[in-house]
This record gives C-alpha cells, sequence and structure tokens, in this order.
C-alpha cells in the first residue's frame, strides 16, 4: 500500500486547522472547561474538553447546521478543511470514496429528543431527529457537500473508529476502488447522559484540579479520562496522481491493519498480545522490519486508564524490543480528552505535522511516567530529530486495535532520507 495524504482538517478544542492544532501541541497546551451542569450534585469538580469557539455557519450553509447533530457538523467542518488543505476545487463526483468513523453519533440529538419528549410531550420530539441522529450522517452531509457518488461508507469500532475508517478508505484506494478519498472522524459526546455514565463507570473522577482530572497517559498515578469533542478528516489521493498534480505530501499511507482481543468488553487482552499482532501487521505490509525498524516515532493511543495504559506499554515494547528505549512515543490525550471516535484521525493529524516540522509533540498531564514503560516518553516540550516512518494505534472497548504505518514522502523502507520539509 501507498497513498498519499495531501489535506488535513482538525477541529478541536486546543484550535482549528493543523497549523493552529500544532502551534497548541508544541507548546504543550491542554484545555479542561467545567461542565454546563457544574451546580448540580453529582457534577461538582468535572471537566471535559470542550470546542467552545465552533461556528457551524462558517462552514456550512444555515439550513444544513439546524439539520445537522454537532458531531456531523464538526465532521464536514474537517473535511472541508481537509479538501481545502489539498488544493482540491471539487473532488471526483464518482473516483472519490468517503469514510467516516464515530462512536457515539447523535448522541447530543438522542439525548435531548428524550428530554423533550419527557417535559413536553410527543410534541416535543423534534421532526428532524432521525435525520440528525443517524451515524451515517456525517458522512452523507459530506456527500451532499460536493454532489458526490462515489462509496458512503460510515465505521463505528468504538474508540478506532476515525483511524479504520482512513486504513479502509487508503484500501480502497489500493485495491482500484477510488482515486481518491476523504475520511476521518467526529464525536460530540460531552452530555450530561454520557458525563454521568462515564462518573459511575469511574472512567472519569471528579477532582478540583484539571489537571488530575485529565487524561495523563502512561503516568504512574493515572486514572481518570477527561471526555472531549473533536474532528478530523484527510484527503487521501493515489500517489501518482498527487504527483501528477503537483500536491504537497504530508505523508504516505504505507501499511494499515485491524484485528479483535475477543478478550472482554471494556478492558484490552491485559497480556496485549493482540495489540502487539495488529501492529506488526501494520508494521509488515509498510515493508519494515519484525522489530519495527525504521519507525521513529509513535503516536500512541494512551488514555491515560490503567488497563488500557498498561496493556499499550506492553504492547509497544514488545513490538520494538531493544529499540524501545531510543523510541520516541506521544499520546494528545491530555491535551484535549478522549475525543472517541475522532481520537485516532487526530492523533494521525499531530503525527504528521510533527513529521513535518522534524520535532515529536509532547504529551501534556503527564508528570511521573510508569516505570513499566521502557520507550521514550515525550514531555513538556518537542523531541526534536527526523521522523521517516510514524506509527499511530488506536484502541477501542469491545476489544478493537487498529494501528497505521505512514512514510514521510520520499521514504522507502530500507533507504532512509529525510527531505526538508516546511511546517
Amino acid at each position: 500500500m501507498d497513498v498519499a495524504i495531501t489535506g488535513v482538517g482538525v477541529i478541536t478544542s486546543i484550535g482549528t486547522g493543523l497549523d493552529a492544532f500544532h502551534s497548541a501541541l508544541a507548546a504543550n497546551r491542554a484545555k479542561a472547561d467545567l461542565t454546563p451542569w457544574a451546580g448540580e450534585p453529582g457534577f461538582e469538580n468535572v471537566w471535559v474538553s470542550w470546542v467552545d469557539d465552533f461556528e457551524p455557519e462558517r462552514w456550512m450553509p444555515p439550513q444544513v447546521a439546524d439539520g445537522t447533530d454537532r458531531f456531523a457538523q464538526l465532521g464536514l467542518a474537517a473535511a472541508v478543511q481537509a479538501v481545502e488543505h489539498a488544493g482540491v476545487a471539487a473532488p471526483d463526483p464518482l473516483r472519490t470514496a468517503i469514510v467516516m468513523g464515530t462512536a457515539f453519533a447523535g448522541l447530543e440529538t438522542i439525548a435531548r429528543s428524550q428530554h423533550a419528549l419527557d417535559t413536553l410531550g410527543p410534541e416535543g420530539v423534534p421532526r428532524k431527529f432521525q435525520i440528525k441522529a443517524w451515524p451515517n450522517m456525517a458522512a452523507a452531509q459530506i456527500a451532499l457537500r460536493w454532489r458526490m457518488h462515489g462509496p458512503l461508507l460510515t465505521v463505528s469500532t468504538a474508540c478506532a473508529s476515525s483511524l479504520d475508517a482512513i486504513g479502509i478508505a487508503a484500501e480502497m484506494i489500493a485495491a482500484g476502488r477510488a482515486d481518491y478519498a476523504i475520511a476521518g472522524g467526529s464525536d460530540a459526546a460531552c452530555e450530561r447522559v454520557q458525563v454521568l455514565s462515564a462518573l459511575s463507570y469511574r472512567l472519569t473522577k471528579p477532582h478540583p484540579d484539571p489537571a488530575f482530572a485529565a487524561c495523563r497517559p502512561f503516568d504512574a498515578d493515572r486514572g481518570s479520562v477527561m471526555p472531549g469533542e473533536g474532528a478530523g478528516a484527510v484527503f487521501l489521493e493515489r500517489l501518482d496522481l498527487a504527483r501528477a498534480r503537483g500536491a504537497r505530501i504530508w505523508g504516505r499511507i504505507r501499511g494499515y491493519a485491524s484485528l479483535s482481543d475477543a478478550s472482554h468488553v471494556t478492558s484490552p487482552d491485559p497480556a496485549a498480545d493482540w495489540q502487539i499482532r495488529t501492529m506488526q501487521m501494520a508494521i509488515a505490509q509498510a515493508g519494515l522490519g519484525p522489530a519495527g525498524e525504521g519507525i521513529d516515532a509513535v503516536v500512541a493511543h494512551g488514555t491515560g486508564t490503567r488497563l488500557g495504559d498498561a496493556a499499550e506499554m506492553r504492547a509497544i515494547d514488545g513490538v520494538f524490543g531493544a529499540r524501545a528505549p531510543s523510541l520516541r512515543v506521544t499520546s494528545i490525550k491530555g491535551h484535549i480528552g478522549h475525543t472517541a471516535g475522532a481520537a485516532g484521525v487526530l492523533s494521525l493529524a499531530a503525527g504528521l505535522a510533527s513529521m513535518a516540522n522534524d520535532a515529536l509533540v509532547p504529551t501534556a498531564q503527564t508528570r511521573r511516567v510508569d516505570s513499566e514503560a521502557r520507550f521514550r516518553l515525550v514531555l513538556e516540550r518537542p523531541a526534536p530529530g527526523p521522523i521517516g516512518f510514524l506509527q499511530v494505534n488506536a484502541f477501542g472497548f469491545g476489544g478493537q486495535n487498529a494501528s497505521l504505518v505512514v512514510a514521510r514522502d520520499g521514504e522507502s523502507a530500507g533507504v532512509r532520507r529525510h527531505p526538508a520539509i516546511g511546517g
């Protein structure tokens, strides 16, 4: 597989657009907000990471915004960015695939519609409930935007959704089923019912200091997940077509794998056997060595949960073995919280910006790295050094494992070149 990434769009709590997002990550900025229900019993000192400057009408006509759930609005906005970033006036309507991921889909619409039914009766249920709540509506709105008629798919694999969406889209291009693709994911799940559920399950833990309530990837004292929201999308092209039009290539997808733990609904296989196998399969498809020779950096899933991080530490150390101590690793969840179905694509965006700037962005909020981690977790400031090959992980409830390997343009297995690429 060798598929070009020529456009990237991001909507996050710390920045909109790849440049703003990367600048915030590089500055080790993190964002946390008290919930709107902070004065209610049970919601004291509960934090989330909102996208509080999002204006739907900037990205879509008012009538589209009115008939679209927030998760789809975010996804459409990220797709518009990605297409513009790629310098494509209008995607080919027949040869462009759309593959978007989401974990929670139209949760905002569902929760608020149920509240309206309970308080106002049947007349309170919005007539547009179904067209706003269904999971495929982010992808559908993207297709409608450009009147595209190619493959139109929605992927829901929990927190691996957007990385699986990108991997599937790249495979479609590699197989000749499409020449271009818009792929990514979005979620806007900071709703009362979801936050209450996370509190009840003890995924999210109240604390007066948001730094302690935040995701703290691979921290010895980790234990809480801060809900976040956001979206990301990439524009993918057949490599020859991207080069023919002189497009800037932010990276080339060289390997992708997706496997199941089949171990537990919420906890990963503690031995990490299937995370290891997933990473190894992606590395092998990229044409790299069995111990990850050639991989310069990893953007980890890194949720900051005790069991999730423990498994991923074993996976990374198990794959890279003796190379692990020199391997740069980061996770962006300390910056923006856990964005669920958008987590994978936003990790990829962070990795692509790091690759372009020859420095891997740091991990926010983590202070005391777990002694079980043999890899080099980047903290406080970017870790300089060329990134020829990058691996991105996304793991989710239900035993979902996905991993992607991306090469810098001009890089090939066994040939280590680092051409200058502007930031």
